[in-house]
């Protein structure tokens, strides 16, 4: 990363019946939003402006309601890209994979907004998706089987990983959902614990980890 500019991650937690972590990933003056979960993200947009940090982007790990219902309040605030695996796509414009039906909660995001997918390997900077290995903040990583379109984002120099509902302090995600597939969660379990034991985990639910502490479980 140019500049040597130190990653700092805030976790807040989504005013939701699921609980579910939204986190604000500080580079410098500038920052990505991950997660905004609850209909009115005030506590984050409170926290943006009152350390003047400029929103880049904002992050989806995947497309369930407890993660994406504070898009359209994110983008209010400010308009800026949003990033979604290609599979999970979908999710932003179907109730049902969602699961906002099932939760009786009203969502609609405009397709005229800047959504940008992104598929393994990608590489996101703090101007987009770059080619550039020394403007890459997160590099994205597949990991199938909470969802069909499940992320995380991964950040080699900081050993950082945001592993939304895939991998939680002690579990993992719920298998038993539209799209869900056991086999394929199976497969990105093993495949997330190639990484260095020390990569800190930072997950959808609960409090962070490390691929070491969660390898005694796979």
């Amino acid at each position: 990363m140019k500049g040597e500019i130190k990653m700092e991650l805030i976790r807040f937690v989504n005013d939701n019946l699921a609980r579910s972590n939204c986190y604000i990933v500080k580079c410098g003056k500038k920052c990505f939003v991950v997660d905004p979960g609850e209909e009115k993200m005030t506590k984050v947009i409170d926290f943006l402006e009152k350390n003047e940090l400029e929103m880049v982007a904002v992050l989806l790990t995947h497309g369930h309601w407890d993660h994406i219902l504070g898009i359209n309040s994110m983008m209010e605030y400010k308009k800026v890209p949003l990033f979604v695996s290609e599979k999970g796509y979908e999710f932003l414009f179907n109730p049902e994979i969602s699961l906002c039906i099932w939760q009786d909660v009203e969502f609609k995001i405009d397709k005229s907004l800047d959504i940008r997918t992104v598929k393994e390997n990608d590489m996101i900077g703090l101007a987009g998706i770059t080619e550039d290995e020394d403007e890459c903040i997160f590099k994205i990583i597949e990991t199938p089987g909470h969802t069909s379109g499940d992320i995380c984002y991964y950040n080699e120099k900081e050993k950082v990983m945001i592993t939304g509902d895939t991998i939680f302090k002690g579990t993992y995600g719920r298998v038993d959902l539209p799209t869900s597939n056991p086999i394929e969660m199976g497969k990105s379990l093993k495949k997330l614990m190639q990484y260095p034991e020390d990569t800190k985990v930072y997950p959808g639910h609960s409090f962070d980890t490390t691929i070491g502490e969660e390898k005694r479980y796979y």
